[in-house]
């Protein structure tokens, strides 16, 4: 279809003026959108035209009090806003025809977005506000108003807004007494953003913060049928859907998340993806959990402890933001488990490379052995409380039965630190940027609002690189969220020896000092290129610890300097950087202190570091080729790069 002919289509009668500032609103629509783009993204373009026209509904209940238009008014902003699109080429022609993935006219097969035409889409403002009071003021606080940071970058916001929304969207189908999710959930959002008028950067972290969620479904793959809602919760006393009943209607795949498809495209914008997410999964899980009989205890230290084998919590694993494979899907994604995709063995099980349908690469890590099984857990919960760009992100897992579980997390093509650092070429500076990566990792455990989280092995094994060299931490299966009111100490110790603080061994008691501990040990493998435990000339072994001890001794006795140019890595050349690798050597010697209490907290450290790293590159220049505290990886934040990079 021309786009004349979609011009002609648009402008063939406008009944009433189209009251919205839809040149304002169109702003919101990136560059790599237009019509002249070399490689779009349809689904994330369409989001993004959606969410402009949200925008600029909200916008203009704020100036007028009226929420959604009359029918010839809405048809006429459709039409306007669908024409002005096309005419400045602000949106390829397919993604707008009637029958393609983002269609803005309404027709037969477009339900209008005209006041009273489906639920929640009240005339008046007032009328949408009172229909949810509470709920969407808590929204609007958590959302909108001027004391929330941005929404894309601090997601612990994100989190807390999506939540209300949610809220919001329940409250609203509620007092309609409908299921219409993207209607109520459309609502929502022009309530939450009419309060005042919106600033566009500040809704664009909106739009980014909830388009995460249908980017973690959409990249999966899934078709865009359009579902039909999840069903609703059972009346408070009533029995649980059965068993059989809820296996039947899930095994059947006929209820799927949809991408895209004419107004469900809207569910982006107003989360109702993570409702889907939320609350169908939950239910689907909550059958499977009561086919397994164990549980997760509390202890009285005020972590959650499992048993050897097979361990479900009382309640049901988290399910926001992550999907829910079936052992065919990891199947199709691994070739039948290739042995060609094999990315290395560890204590678990195998982790194999997979390629989604997107064509977006995952880790996929079997976890086949009884023995882990409660390792599978206890990361599934940590994990999914979690998002930090020093941080692997979870994309999903996988329950089949009691010994053949799997977790699907992003892929890292840069392999492991051990692997880079003891078999490749990493220069100074790569080494000092990846110690900062992985303080401000620990840092975000170790500070997180939910509690102190301990990740109990740190190494170097433990710690992936992006393609640009960017570090993450992972493989969270021993790791424990404490609660605000515990003490902090676990009686269960676990660690990889040569990286286990000797204080926590010997008392058999673990606190985030432990972690510190670890992290001094992988500070001084990058400083001299060594192993945790290294052989000795007799045939035993020594601890990297024992010898920094050493060098301590001499630097506090004599030069300095020739103390660590003795024990530094030779691989690093004539020319290292003598100021900046002392910095990170006596680091490192104050994070391995005999003592708990002798050694530095994470935050004091990360200073450290992040001064020596500025400093190196105030001298020597920044020699990468990207800024790593900026970059995302293909499924982190928003699972593929491109909403991101739309609008920046």
């Amino acid at each position: 279809m021309s786009v004349a002919l979609l011009l002609s289509l648009s402008l063939l009668t406008t009944p009433t003026p189209c009251p919205y500032d839809i040149d304002r609103a169109s702003r919101i629509i990136p560059s790599q959108c237009y019509a002249n783009a070399t490689d779009p993204t349809a689904t994330s373009c369409c989001w993004f035209v959606l969410a402009a026209y949200i925008y600029a509904a909200a916008a203009h209940a704020n100036l007028t009090g009226v929420a959604f238009l009359p029918p010839s008014a809405a048809a006429s902003c459709s039409s306007n806003f669908t024409a002005t699109l096309l005419r400045h080429g602000l949106a390829r022609p397919s993604l707008l025809q009637p029958n393609g993935s983002c269609p803005l006219s309404s027709d037969s097969h477009s339900p209008s977005l005209a006041a009273g035409q489906r639920p929640c889409l009240f005339g008046p403002l007032s009328s949408l506000l009172s229909a949810a009071p509470s709920q969407l003021s808590n929204a609007t606080s958590f959302c909108s108003s001027n004391s929330v940071p941005d929404l894309f970058t601090h997601q612990s916001a994100c989190s807390a807004c999506q939540n209300t929304v949610i809220k919001a969207t329940f409250s609203l189908l509620d007092s309609s007494r409908s299921k219409d999710y993207v209607a109520c959930g459309m609502a929502a959002t022009v309530a939450i953003w009419s309060q005042s008028y919106p600033s566009m950067q500040r809704f664009r972290s909106y739009v980014l913060c909830l388009v995460q969620v249908l980017e973690d479904v959409n990249a999966l793959g899934i078709p865009s049928d359009s579902p039909p809602p999840p069903p609703p919760p059972p009346p408070l006393g009533s029995e649980p859907i059965s068993g059989s009943g809820m296996a039947k209607f899930y095994h059947s795949r006929t209820v799927k998340i949809a991408a895209l498809s004419s107004l469900a495209g809207l569910v982006s914008i107003v989360g109702i993806v993570l409702l889907a997410l939320a609350i169908g999964r939950s239910r689907h899980w909550r059958w499977k959990s009561r086919r397994l009989s164990d549980g997760i205890a509390t202890t009285s230290d005020g972590e959650k402890s499992s048993s050897a084998l097979g361990m479900v919590a009382s309640s049901p694993l988290p399910t926001e933001g992550l999907y829910i494979f079936t052992k065919a899907e990891l199947k199709q994604a691994t070739d039948g488990f290739d042995i060609r995709l094999l990315l290395g063995e560890g204590g678990a099980g195998k982790v194999y490379l997979g390629k989604l349908p997107s064509g977006h690469h995952v880790a996929i890590k079997r976890i086949y052995r009884e023995k882990k099984i409660a390792e599978f857990y206890s990361e599934v919960e940590v994990l999914a409380k979690l998002r930090h760009k020093n941080l692997t992100t979870l994309v999903g897992y996988c329950l089949d039965d009691r010994d053949n579980h799997a977790l699907v997390y992003e892929y890292m093509p840069g392999g492991n630190l051990s692997r880079a650092l003891f078999h490749g070429d990493l220069s100074w500076h790569k080494r000092l940027r990846i110690a900062v990566d992985v303080a401000e990792g620990l840092v975000y455990l170790h500070e997180f609002p939910g509690g102190t989280v301990v990740h109990r092995d740190v190494k170097p094994t433990n710690i992936l690189l992006s393609e640009s060299g960017v570090a993450k931490l992972s493989d969270f299966g021993v790791s424990r969220i404490m609660s605000s009111d515990a003490t902090h100490l676990s009686t269960e110790v676990r660690g990889t020896m040569g990286y286990m603080d000797p204080e926590s061994f010997s008392l058999g008691q673990v606190t985030e000092s432990a972690d510190v501990y670890s992290f001094g040990v992988v500070l001084l493998e990058l400083v001299t290129g060594q192993r945790a435990v290294v052989p000795t000339p007799s045939g035993g072994a020594e601890s990297i610890v024992h010898t920094a001890q050493c060098v301590m001794t001499e630097r506090s006795s004599g030069d300095s300097s020739t103390a660590i140019e003795s024990i530094m890595d030779p691989r690093l050349g004539p020319h290292w950087d003598r100021h900046t690798l002392g910095v990170v050597f006596d680091a490192a010697y104050q994070c391995v202190r005999p003592y708990k209490n002798e050694r530095p907290r994470m935050t004091e450290v990360l200073t450290v570091l992040r001064s020596a790293l500025v400093d190196l590159e105030a001298r020597e220049g920044d020699t990468t080729t990207s800024d790593p505290s900026t970059e995302e990886s293909s499924l982190s934040r928003t699972s593929t790069p491109s909403a991101h990079a739309l609008l920046t």
